[in-house]
């Protein structure tokens, strides 16, 4: 038994443990608390969010109404003369536009499949196309196929978007956001057709509602091109916010979705969790209604002067030179 010890052996220091990591948060592992994002950096983040993203979203979804709704104001600039359209014609355009956004509305879902940048100007480029080339149709026919496809690209945009929001805001921030992002469909009503009388107004070489559906779709074409280099995917790749803003942007998708994926998948059970709940239901036949009455409206609104009497819209447009 050795009653001394080395000395050397015993001032040896004891052995290093290596020091965990600790976990990324995520909805196992908890989720951040609140007290770790600065709140000065997090309300500066919020802002410029606000001066960004929704400002190009709603103008999108702006020019998305005025090209779905200018059938309207082509129609009394002399549409429905060159095509020869009866009103049962007329109708039947209105409809077809519903019939293919109703049908279609599950590619809603490629807003969590495709990155949203492409799929955004994929979708602006779609109806922006269609819109204008609704300028070289000479049937009803062929503006029946334009009218169906543009309801399939426009669905594809709009009820997304809420989803894309919910990657930058929170979830008590994301309904004043997509309030606003909505509000750019009436305030498209209220100047499309003071926009319709400049554009129409004149004696172009082309039928004037024709160069209606040129200089209105154009620049949603154009557009498109905006919505893929300046449409963030995710906080991250958000080029308006410095490194700091972005980490803080990313703590909070964290502390309210946790680490998963938001993009590149489709996970079926919540699919069919989403069709089981009435809500859900009840939101889209009430959404459905409100844009199919007001669009309808808007599109008839020649019709309502012609009946109350007022004036005759369709004499704005008539060429008195002939």
């Amino acid at each position: 038994m050795r009653l001394f010890s080395n000395k050397e052996e015993d001032s040896s220091p004891p052995a290093h443990k290596p020091t965990e990591k600790p976990a990324p948060a995520n909805l196992e592992n908890g989720p951040i608390q609140p007290a770790s994002i600065n709140p000065t950096i997090e309300a500066r983040v919020r802002r410029k969010l606000d001066l960004h993203l929704i400002p190009l979203l709603s103008a999108l979804y702006l020019l998305a109404f005025l090209d779905r709704s200018n059938i309207g104001n082509a129609r009394i600039a002399g549409m429905s003369k060159d095509l020869s359209l009866t009103s049962p014609d007329y109708d039947w355009l209105l409809t077809i536009f519903y019939i293919s956004y109703i049908c279609f509305a599950p590619l809603a879902m490629m807003w969590k499949i495709v990155p949203p940048h492409r799929w955004a100007a994929f979708c602006v480029f779609g109806w922006g196309l269609v819109s204008t080339v609704q300028a070289a149709t000479h049937s009803w026919a062929g503006m029946m196929v334009l009218r169906f496809l543009m309801g399939v690209m426009e669905v594809a945009y709009g009820p997304g978007v809420p989803y894309l929001l919910s990657f930058f805001y929170l979830r008590h921030e994301v309904g004043l956001r997509a309030g606003l992002f909505l509000s750019a469909a009436p305030l498209a009503n209220t100047f499309a057709g003071a926009l319709a009388y400049g554009i129409t107004s004149g004696s172009p070489a082309l039928a004037k509602w024709r160069v209606l559906f040129l200089v209105e779709g154009l620049p949603t074409v154009c557009m498109a091109v905006v919505a893929w280099f300046f449409l963030p995917d995710s906080p991250e790749k958000a080029r308006f916010l410095n490194e700091e803003e972005r980490e803080v942007a990313r703590m909070r998708g964290v502390r309210q979705a946790g680490a998963g994926e938001r993009i590149g998948g489709v996970e079926w059970k919540e699919i069919l969790g989403g069709l089981k709940d009435v809500k859900a239901w009840i939101l889209g036949v009430r959404m459905k209604c409100d844009c199919e009455e007001m669009v309808t409206d808007i599109c008839e609104v020649d019709v309502l002067f012609r009946q109350c009497g007022i004036f005759e819209p369709s004499s704005v447009f008539t060429d008195h030179s002939e």
